[in-house]
């Protein structure tokens, strides 16, 4: 003779905090099986992966990290001899894929292999050189 007994799946506790990141909701102590919390990342910092972690009989699950926004400010710009191809401002904040456009400053010449216009892969954006 055979006895199967059945266990109730496991709740959770407190979900795991994400870097650069919060929950969208006040977070409790418990969780049941199955339920799930929703992440936002910070200002101009981008999600990646799922929203949500999920309670799975004891474990949570989701996978999701925050993406870093790359900033450009004067200073970077006055030792490349570069400026921004549209506007005048002397700080720009990007998020995660945008794209810049540069250009060189007053006759100088672009040297170098990197080029014009670069993307902000998780807060880092290389910067052409002109001289």
């Amino acid at each position: 003779m055979f006895f199967y007994i059945l266990l109730a799946p496991l709740g959770c506790g407190k979900p795991p905090p994400l870097a650069d990141g919060d929950t969208t909701e006040t977070l409790r102590f418990q969780y049941g099986h199955g339920e799930r919390v929703e992440y936002t990342c910070q200002n101009l910092y981008t999600m990646e992966g799922e929203q949500y972690k999920t309670c799975f009989n004891g474990e949570w699950v989701g996978q999701m990290r925050c993406l870093k926004p790359c900033t450009v400010d004067r200073e970077a710009m006055i030792t490349h001899n570069i400026q921004f191809l549209h506007g005048t401002i002397d700080k720009l904040y990007s998020a995660h894929h945008d794209v810049i456009y540069f250009r060189c400053k007053g006759g100088r010449t672009h040297v170098g292999t990197v080029g014009m216009r670069q993307m902000c892969i998780d807060g880092v954006m290389l910067l052409p050189t002109c001289q």
